[in-house]
């Protein structure tokens, strides 16, 4: 069940000129932004902190009230995860955020930002610092910038005379940082019935954006032994570790095999003192893929390797793709041919280019939904205890994404069909 917070109408504001008096509202609520992001950095949400996350979405949801229309939450369902244990348990995510607005106008746009971060509640980066023109932080890049950059185009667009023909739906999930494998689902259904999609990553280093993305998929290998005292009755037992060693050099020597293809071994567990022989070992994979066939192909190859692990040990392979490669269709090339010119219109000079990263972008791509990513904040240092943006941005990647909209609802621009 999801639960209705608050609904609301706003009134649109007459203006003459649509571009000039929606970026000239951006550009006289920056300081108060700012503010409001350094507030948002300073509450943790790290992934799996969910009383955290439950804090920082009360306060998200509070920034885009002022927006109108229908606010709700709703508890995302347990997703699977193997324990340190090896054991496979469900891990409860937090809640997605969910903002709708004139859900019958002709034209509907989905926005996607995710309130999560990697650092968890314990992890000694936990407030912002302003520096001149940086900010840093946790979250003030990826993403929590993003989705102020996103509210602020959205008041833009309803200041608008052409916002009656715009319809938005707004999703803020919790577990994005995780591969969205809880709210997943929810972004492919949200997807269906819109026209296009936009999504508030930050931008790359030098503010461009993201055409094609790769696929990404996440594996766990779990190898189990027979314990034995490491003197006395060594060859009593069998080492997990050892074993579980063979099969990681054996899959990372797929590593060249398939163009495009990359399986990075990230973490490896196991064994609980040196005099005993271990009886289990666990080691975690990320693998990126370019398309469905190669990503078909690396898994069958590493499924056999794992099943060859010696017959007196036990060896699983859990895992699989939770997104699927990005392309470049034909509306996803005008939309960013679209952000290009908009982004001359306001100051930008943009482009993009392909990735082996990946976004909720690939969710959406793959409910078939055409979508522009990296239209948040301009930083760097992403995932690391030096996380900023360039204050600049949070205005300039907000009025980029005000002028997006209200081309497109006001008929400037049409997408293919």
């Amino acid at each position: 069940m999801y639960r209705c917070l608050w609904s609301a109408t706003v009134a649109s504001v007459s203006v003459t000129a649509v571009r000039d008096t929606s970026l000239d509202f951006i550009d006289g609520t920056h300081a108060d932004r700012l503010k409001t992001l350094m507030e948002l950095s300073a509450i943790n949400s790290g992934s799996t902190n969910l009383a955290g996350l439950a804090d920082t979405l009360e306060a998200v949801l509070g920034v885009f009230q002022p927006l109108g229309g229908i606010a709700s939450t709703e508890p995302l369902e347990p997703y699977p995860v193997i324990d340190d244990a090896g054991g496979l348990r469900e891990r409860s995510a937090g809640e997605l955020g969910r903002i709708r607005k004139r859900p019958d106008a002709p034209l509907q746009v989905l926005l996607v930002g995710h309130y999560d971060t990697v650092f968890a509640a314990d992890h000694p980066f936990q407030r912002p610092s302003l520096d001149g023109p940086v900010l840093r932080g946790p979250g003030v890049a990826d993403m929590k910038g993003g989705l102020l950059v996103m509210a602020a185009a959205l008041e833009a667009l309803e200041r608008s005379p052409s916002a009656k023909h715009l319809g938005w739906e707004v999703l803020l999930n919790p577990d994005e940082e995780l591969g969205s494998p809880a709210s997943a689902p929810l972004l492919g259904a949200a997807a269906a019935g819109k026209h296009f999609g936009l999504v508030f990553e930050p931008s790359f280093p030098d503010g461009h954006l993201a055409g094609r993305r790769k696929g990404s998929g996440t594996f766990t290998i779990v190898v189990r032994g027979t314990a034995a005292h490491a003197g006395r009755d060594h060859h009593l037992g069998r080492n997990a570790i050892a074993a579980l060693a063979r099969i990681i050099a054996d899959i990372d020597g797929l590593n060249g095999r398939w163009d495009g293809v990359t399986i990075n071994v990230g973490v490896v567990s196991g064994g609980a003192a040196t005099n005993i022989v271990p009886d289990l070992a666990i080691a975690r994979l990320n693998v990126r893929v370019p398309d469905a066939d190669a990503a078909d192909a690396v898994v069958a190859e590493m499924k056999s390797i794992v099943d060859a692990a010696p017959s007196d040990m036990q060896a699983e392979f859990h895992g699989g793709f939770t997104r699927w490669p990005k392309a470049v269709s034909a509306r996803t090339f005008a939309l960013l041919e679209l952000a290009v010119d908009c982004g001359r219109s306001v100051g930008l000079d943009l482009g993009w280019r392909d990735t082996g990263g990946v976004s909720d972008g690939n969710n959406l791509a793959a409910a078939g939904l055409a979508n522009v990513d990296n239209l948040g904040v301009h930083g760097g240092n992403l995932h690391q205890d030096q996380e900023f943006m360039y204050t600049a941005s949070l205005t300039e990647r907000s009025r980029l994404a005000a002028l997006m909209l209200t081309r497109l609802a006001s008929g400037d621009t049409e997408l293919p069909t």
